[in-house]
C-alpha cells in the first residue's frame, strides 16, 4: 500500500493529488497512461507550451519554475501539470528532473479512455483532482 508522502517534500502551495490514491490506482491509471524515465536535468515542458497532460512522480524529484524562479520541488506521489491541462492553457511553468525520475504521464486522450473503459476511476481521479485544486484554492486565498 502507497503510504502519504513527507509535507516537506513539497512546496505547500502545491496540491497533493496522488497522496490520497492507493497501490490500486497507481496500477489502475498506469493501464491508461504512459511512464517516462527521465534524466536529471531533462525537460519534462517548457513554458508556455501546450497543455495536454498531467504527470504523476512515481519516483524522483521534478523542480517546477517560472521565468527563471524555482516554484517548488515535487517529489513521489505527488502531481504537476493538472491545472494547464484541465483548464487548457499553455503551461504555467517549466518542469525539469532534478535527479533521475520515473514520472506517470496521463493525457487528456488517455483519461477520455480511461472514462469510456473504466468510469470508476476516471471518477476517482477527477474527485482528487477537484479536491487537490480547491485545496490549492484555499491556500491562495
Amino acid at each position: 500500500m502507497t503510504q502519504a508522502p513527507d509535507p516537506q517534500t513539497m512546496d505547500d502551495r502545491f496540491p497533493r493529488l496522488y497522496w490520497r490514491l492507493d497501490e490500486a490506482a497507481y496500477q489502475a491509471f498506469g493501464r491508461f497512461g504512459t511512464i517516462h524515465d527521465v534524466e536529471a536535468g531533462e525537460a519534462i515542458f517548457d513554458e508556455g507550451t501546450t497543455s495536454f497532460s498531467l504527470f504523476l512522480v512515481l519516483d524522483g524529484e521534478v523542480a517546477i519554475s517560472h521565468e527563471g524562479n524555482l516554484l517548488a520541488t515535487i517529489g513521489r506521489n505527488f502531481s504537476f501539470g493538472e491545472m494547464g491541462m484541465l483548464l487548457d492553457k499553455p503551461r504555467g511553468g517549466t518542469a525539469a528532473a532534478t535527479r533521475p525520475s520515473k514520472l506517470l504521464e496521463l493525457t487528456r486522450a488517455d483519461i477520455q479512455r480511461m472514462q469510456e473503459k473504466d468510469p470508476i476511476w476516471s471518477t476517482r481521479l477527477y474527485r482528487v483532482l477537484a479536491e487537490c485544486l480547491a485545496e490549492y484554492l484555499q491556500k491562495t486565498a
